[in-house]
């Protein structure tokens, strides 16, 4: 979801609020990179709303992170409007830039990578490359993913950046006439797993990240099974993500995993909400998971395929559900990502108030999306 939505006449009336919002107030303040919020909530009363707005269009000409398309054309009318300098169209041809990313953790870190890449190409018209091992592995859940291997330019001499580089890395100011390529290669981590600058892209993001026919056709069988003799079900996609994480949710943050009482609230709010709640359940700890799920109800069914070395059937089964519950994570993350629907996630825990990286509430919150709901 990102943040203009609805029907073609609602997008117009959002939009058009938003231009009237920006040539009233006094726009100030930008920070980069930029995000939507910042368009409404850096206002300023001490110098005019043209000479405020100059400056935003001077900024945007260098950043374009985390603002969705819509907003963005919105502002390349407003600085066409005054005569300030226009930004460029976003997913425009760029200034012979490529990007790629070096491989850091297992499925669902690396659908975050992935994600920045492409979308860091849409906004800068860079060219997007893949790790070719990368590659192979999202390749084999995700058939439809559209950017090319690392190994289609063996002769680019790539230049190590971090996360925290890449916007400037990648901007082309005027004097930039792309006459020399240049290659970048970011090493570290994102900040908040990338959420604000993907999230804008959340629709284009998803397609990528389609899975195989066959597991769809897996995920939607065990579905029917899981019906059984109902007459209706609304599927609830439950991930609990344990083993490592215990330990490292203890060390970084002197916190515990999402516990019982987590479940209970979850639980209770999908049965007050949908009579016919089906709760399809996954983890990397089966057994612990059923242990304690154990007699809270017959509409609770233990779905995992304990295969830790094959990640994508129990995520394109998480992802075929109706709404979700996460924990912890970037696999659980992604699964309610792709899915879609109300999302629940735990408000308790110190690393998700904190807008943390592995379960971005705060981020993803900001960044639009409307649908993931915090469980006090």
């Amino acid at each position: 979801m990102v943040p203009l939505c609805g029907s073609p006449a609602n997008r117009r009336l959002q939009l058009a609020a938003a231009i009237l919002l920006v040539l009233l107030s006094t726009l100030l303040l930008m920070h980069a990179p930029l995000r939507p919020v910042e368009l409404v909530s850096n206002l300023s009363s001490e110098s005019t709303a043209e000479s405020e707005l100059l400056d935003v269009c001077a900024r945007l000409r260098r950043h374009a992170v985390g603002l969705v398309p819509e907003v963005w054309d919105v502002m390349r009318w407003v600085c066409r409007k005054i005569g300030a300098d226009v930004p460029p169209e976003l997913g425009g041809a760029g200034c012979n830039k490529s990007l790629v990313y070096t491989p850091i953790g297992r499925l669902g870190n690396l659908m975050g990578l992935y994600a920045i890449v492409y979308s860091y190409g849409r906004m800068f018209g860079a060219t997007g490359y893949v790790e070719d091992g990368m590659r192979g592995t999202l390749k084999r859940y995700f058939p439809n993913i559209s950017l090319p291997p690392m190994s289609k330019v063996p002769d680019a001499a790539w230049e190590l950046i971090t996360y925290q580089q890449a916007e400037e890395k990648l901007a082309c100011p005027p004097e930039d006439d792309g006459a020399k390529p240049r290659f970048f290669r970011i090493s570290n981590y994102p900040d908040r797993n990338g959420i604000d600058v993907f999230h804008p892209y959340h629709e284009e993001i998803v397609k990528e990240f389609t899975f195989t026919t066959a597991m769809q056709k897996q995920a939607q069988e065990f579905l029917r099974y899981a019906k059984g003799n109902r007459s209706s079900v609304t599927y609830i996609g439950f991930h609990v993500r344990r083993t490592d994480y215990e330990r490292y949710i203890r060390k970084q943050y002197q916190e515990s995993l999402p516990d019982e009482v987590y479940f209970n609230k979850t639980l209770s709010y999908y049965r007050a909400r949908f009579a016919d709640a089906l709760f399809i359940v996954c983890s990397d700890d089966l057994t612990h998971v059923a242990k304690v799920l154990k007699g809270h109800g017959d509409d609770i069914v233990i779905a995992g395929n304990r295969n830790i070395g094959d990640p994508g059937r129990d995520m394109a089964l998480l992802s075929a559900c109706n709404h979700s519950i996460v924990t912890v994570g970037t696999y659980g993350f992604w699964g309610a990502y792709l899915a879609g629907g109300t999302v629940l996630v735990p408000e308790a825990q110190t690393h998700l108030s904190r807008g943390d990286r592995h379960t971005p509430l705060l981020e993803i919150q900001l960044a639009g999306a409307t649908n993931w709901i915090a469980v006090r």
